[in-house]
């Protein structure tokens, strides 16, 4: 029976590091992705719930850690509870992301940015440097617009024919967008397998206890 508990108990830390490890993961990811987001925005509201999501099992590792080094039935039937809660949250989150066309919105999210550069003009900026890109859909645009090709459509910030960008940021901020629900697919899926796991170990750990203390009693 020992064997048997310290059997689950290394298991269950071992997936609570592996937990703590994503969660931290989800969150710098979601940060560094919010800096560059537009309030508002449904990327922006995403990326806030994606770093709830990632505090939350970060905490809950926490709490399973603890848990399994004490032993404590109420501390492990808690942390089991924590899973549940996290599981169904993350089954949804998954369904949403599976049925949401991020890159559609982020196309219609850059074009209503479009639609009023002046107001929108230090975001767009900000855009074509990050992306390395240059009007929607390419430097022509500001040509159309009888406007001279703005600075920050050079690289390094250089006005030199060589530095322009060619990419539109219409595809560029789709392909962003791509790569974006890729990620986080993987991430979310890894979350998920690694959460049914703990809830099974720290399930049979919980019940195993629940069942020598009721031994000890009799």
């Amino acid at each position: 029976m020992a064997c048997h508990t310290s059997f689950l108990k290394a298991i269950l830390i071992i997936l609570n590091v592996l937990l703590s490890l994503i969660g931290v993961t989800l969150i710098a990811l979601s940060i560094y992705e919010l800096n560059s987001s537009t309030p508002g925005t449904f990327e922006h509201i995403a990326i806030v719930v994606q770093i709830f999501v990632g505090t939350f099992v970060v905490l809950t590792s926490f709490l399973g850690c603890f848990a399994t080094a004490r032993i404590s039935i109420g501390l492990i039937w808690s942390y089991v509870t924590c899973l549940l809660i996290l599981l169904c949250l993350q089954i949804y989150i998954i369904a949403a992301a599976h049925s949401t066309d991020y890159v559609e919105r982020s196309k219609r999210d850059f074009l209503g940015l479009w639609a009023d550069q002046k107001a929108n003009a230090e975001r767009i900026s900000f855009i074509e440097q990050k992306y390395s890109c240059c009007g929607q859909v390419g430097a022509h645009d500001y040509i159309l617009l009888g406007r001279a090709i703005p600075i920050n459509c050079y690289k390094d910030l250089e006005r030199h024919q060589d530095y322009l960008f060619s990419e539109g940021c219409l595809q560029a901020v789709q392909a962003h967008a791509t790569d974006n629900v890729a990620i986080g697919l993987i991430i979310k899926w890894l979350l998920l397998l690694v959460e049914f796991a703990a809830l099974g170990a720290a399930t049979h750990l919980g019940i195993t206890v629940r069942n020598k203390l009721r031994r000890e009693r009799f």
